[in-house]
């Protein structure tokens, strides 16, 4: 009894289903019951009527019965083919033999065809695949449609089969393969498939392949084959004619053609410009050039059919590097076009190295210049230039940049008069001090003496501004960078040295070291290493100028010389190229280096570097 109650079972029963059928419903706008029975039998009946509507097609051959379709008509509604089969189309490939009358050739054409078989209504269409050049009009070649059978009905999928005929609207279709869908579905439904076969040959395209095994005798030489083959095909060469022995002979450039097609040649001529000679556009027409010239010219013997090919030039006569006789003008081919390097490499077999071209140019003349004359003194050598550069002269070009942007800024010096070999000074001359200016706004220079008690010499100006004289022995006048201390400026057969310069003159200078390199430091004092370091070892220079350097005092007033000017004596005895102007720069340097110190200790910093470089 107690296995029997509730929740005293382990092992509980299924449920059943509960479903109860839908007895009540409106019919018109009237309530009615239906009774379960009357509902099934209206559902059979339904199924019954709608059988041709459906899935009617799909069912398998008389004989055979499928396990997995036997179901009641009642169960449930089946789907419709519109929708089961909906965009599913089998596709089958097949052809037709369509008769050809009066050709040789061929007596039938084989049109090949694709058959479109649409499951959801059981329509079908045929089209043609297009083939260019063909002078048929293909594509669509039966629309969409039910076709029907000769004998009732329409064709169906168990009328598709593979290697056999199908005939619609008394046309006969060979049906050969189909798809891969199209093979999936008819093994699924247990249709008869077939045996695939092959598309039949044309016969035009057998009577075209046996044309191709047995080809027509050709002549090897037919007037026209050269032509035919060669029409167009250009080999151009680049020469050259020497005829400098001649008298007026001149060395000329030509372009040679030569025609494939019919073995001719022409010679183009090349107009140089300012050559002299008229544009004439060719040497020699188009025509075959014989290799020496025809000794009779007239009667029976003219033109070039009374010769041999032999006689004339052909391509393997003419290579890159060769002499051709043009008519008693030997002319040297030089180089060729791609083309033609291009059609002897393929046909000749000729290595590139032998169609390089040949370098036939010469170095160009040298022209004989103008020379200016010297100047003669009379005005300024700029306006004397003019003279001999053209017939009407012209204001010389003056620079307003420079004049604007260094105007008022002068360079300036003491000087005194030296003398060398060419140029010597009087007595009363030595004594005699200048101030030398050379202004960088128009690179003009201008001297003044100052005056000078008792010397009987009157001070004043000794030169008035005028551009800058031309160099001793050298090209062109004197420029900014030429100024400096210790230099030799030759004005007017005159020597003047620059002794001295002003403050505002050595701060410009080495504010513009890329202009005047003698106010370089950094230079100055790589010269000064260099030039103490090749000093001689075997005459004890370095020991004899360190003992000089050591001993002698460069304070003492006993000379008139500054400390830098004998400093600069020993160096220049010594054999150290240095110019007194680099020497100032490094003692400035020095100075500054000590800010503050005394004059009376300046004079020893220049001493004591050369004394610790010397060690």
């Amino acid at each position: 009894m107690a296995g029997d109650l509730p929740a005293f079972s382990f092992c509980h029963p299924p449920e059943q289903p509960r479903k109860k059928s839908q007895n009540l419903n409106f019919s018109d706008g009237y309530p009615e019951v239906r009774d379960p029975e009357v509902r099934r039998k209206q559902r059979i009946a339904l199924a019954e009527n709608l059988k041709d509507y459906y899935d009617s097609d799909n069912e398998c051959p008389e004989g055979e019965e499928d396990p997995s379709r036997k179901r009641s008509a009642a169960d449930a509604l089946p789907t419709p083919k519109w929708l089961k089969y909906d965009r599913q189309v089998l596709r089958f490939y097949c052809y037709f033999k369509e008769q050809v009358d009066e050709r040789r050739e061929e007596n039938f054409r084989v049109r090949k065809c694709t058959i479109y078989f649409y499951l959801e209504d059981g329509t079908l269409h045929i089209s043609e695949p297009r083939e260019n050049n063909s002078g048929i009009i293909q594509g669509i070649f039966l629309k969409r449609h039910k076709v029907p059978k000769p004998d009732g009905g329409y064709i169906s999928v168990p009328d598709f089969t593979l290697g056999g005929d199908i005939t619609i609207y008394d046309r006969t279709f060979r049906i050969c393969t189909c798809d891969t869908f199209t093979r999936r579905y008819l093994l699924k439904h247990r249709f008869n498939i077939g045996r695939e076969e092959d598309f039949p040959g044309e016969p035009l395209s057998t009577y075209r392949e046996s044309l191709k095994k047995h080809p027509l005798r050709v002549h090897k030489e037919f007037p026209n084959k050269q032509f035919l083959e060669n029409d167009g095909k250009v080999l151009r060469f680049f020469a050259v004619w020497d005829d400098r022995q001649s008298v007026y002979g001149d060395r000329r450039p030509y372009v040679l053609h030569y025609f494939l097609a019919d073995d001719t040649i022409e010679i183009l001529e090349i107009n140089e410009r300012n050559s002299g000679r008229h544009g004439f556009p060719m040497l020699l027409r188009r025509c075959q050039l014989p290799r020496e010239i025809p000794t009779d010219l007239l009667g029976k013997n003219v033109g070039s059919d009374a010769f041999p090919k032999s006689a004339f030039y052909n391509e393997t006569d003419l290579h890159v590097g060769s002499y051709i006789r043009v008519y008693n003008r030997d002319m040297l081919l030089h180089d060729c076009d791609e083309f033609t390097r291009n059609y002897y490499k393929t046909k000749y077999k000729i290595p590139a190295d032998m169609l390089e071209r040949v370098d036939v140019q010469e170095p160009p003349p040298v022209l004989a210049r103008m020379e200016l004359p010297p100047h003669n003194g009379f005005g300024s050598e700029e306006d004397s230039k003019q003279n001999c550069i053209s017939l009407i002269p012209k204001t010389p070009y003056k620079d307003f940049n420079k004049i604007l942007g260094l105007d008022g800024k002068v360079l300036c010096f003491s000087a005194r008069l030296t003398e060398d070999e060419n140029h010597k000074v009087v007595p009363q001359d030595v004594g005699r001090l200048f101030v030398f200016q050379y202004y960088l706004s128009d690179d003009t220079i201008s001297i003044y003496e100052p005056p000078c008690r008792n010397s009987g010499i009157q001070g004043g100006k000794f030169l008035s501004r005028e551009p800058a004289p031309p160099k001793w022995h050298g090209k062109g006048p004197y420029k900014p960078r030429d100024m400096y201390v210790g230099a030799k400026i030759y004005v007017h057969d005159r020597i003047f040295e620059l002794l001295r310069a002003d403050e505002w003159t050595l701060n410009w200078m080495e504010d513009h070291k890329e202009e005047y390199p003698m106010s370089d430091y950094t230079l100055v004092k790589t010269k000064l290493e260099r030039q103490l370091k090749e000093l001689p070892n075997e005459e004890n220079e370095c020991d004899v100028l360190k003992s000089k350097l050591t001993s002698t005092d460069f304070t003492s007033k006993t000379t008139t010389l500054s400390s830098t000017e004998q400093i600069y004596d020993l160096l220049r005895k010594a054999g150290v190229d240095m110019t007194l102007h680099e020497l100032i720069t490094i003692e400035r340097h020095l100075y500054r280096a000590i800010a503050g110190a005394k004059d009376s200790k300046t004079s020893t910093l220049l001493q004591e570097m050369l004394l610790r470089l010397l060690e």
